[in-house]
């Protein structure tokens, strides 16, 4: 089972609890622009921040403020391993504060900051950012940036990705959508990954859609041969 809860709301819905079985890669982290794998990116690291750490859906709950002022407020718990032998290990606590606003006159942007706490191996930490701003009509860029801790006595895991959306009219057809995207993780035992993607979300009818993808990886080891690689990608997406 991949996921079942039950969500309600409070506060004439300015707060709402969702309990159950969770993904919460789908509260924290989110992102205009570099978030849904179904129409986006596929790539899993413009998708969301590995620095999250979060491995598997679990048990655990998430609650959103939402004073419709431009400001959330977000907090979550869950267990993230199917391998833990009781409801005490593996848990992650997470909390993510963003705001709304529209700094350039250009449109809408989203800044959100999250910090995360798990005791999976030594309560080891994490914070990231994840942003998106309109620029012009149809023009999003976006940005992410992540920094955990790892085992001990080694260099903190950190994370940045940054790229560009193009929708509403700036492809071929009205509907299209495409979009460009860079990402950079390095580890703290040294070894590092660079990842490139491109995308072409062609609208066919109204509950069709076709995606060409093409990405670029180079995987970098100490000690070992740089080992690079292209990745094309079709992906077809109905809905009804």
């Amino acid at each position: 089972l991949r996921e079942a809860w039950l969500m309600t709301e409070f506060w004439d819905r300015q707060f709402n609890l969702s309990v159950g079985r969770l993904d919460l890669t789908s509260f924290f982290d989110t992102n205009a622009a570099a978030n849904d794998e179904y129409s986006q990116f596929m790539s899993d690291a413009l998708v969301n921040n590995p620095t999250l750490g979060l491995s598997e859906n679990g048990a655990g709950m998430a609650g959103i403020y939402d004073p419709k002022n431009g400001l959330t407020v977000k907090l979550g718990y869950q267990q993230s391993s199917s391998e833990a032998t009781n409801l005490s290990n593996a848990l992650f606590q997470m909390a993510e504060v963003g705001y709304q606003l529209n700094p350039f006159g250009t449109g809408e942007g989203n800044y959100r900051l999250w910090v995360r706490r798990d005791n999976t191996e030594e309560n080891l930490k994490a914070f990231g950012l994840s942003l998106d701003q309109k620029i012009a009509n149809g023009i999003t860029l976006f940005g992410r940036y992540g920094d955990a801790e790892s085992s001990a006595g080694m260099d903190d895991d950190k994370f940045y990705s940054f790229g560009v959306q193009f929708a509403d009219g700036r492809g071929f057809y009205p509907e299209d959508a495409w979009g460009l995207g860079f990402a950079h993780y390095k580890l703290g035992t040294g070894d590092e990954e660079d990842l490139m993607e491109g995308f072409y979300n062609l609208k066919m009818t109204q509950k069709l859609q076709l995606s060409l993808h093409l990405s670029h990886m180079k995987e970098q080891h100490p000690g070992v041969e740089d080992i690079s690689y292209y990745m094309p990608g079709l992906r077809l997406q109905t809905s009804y």
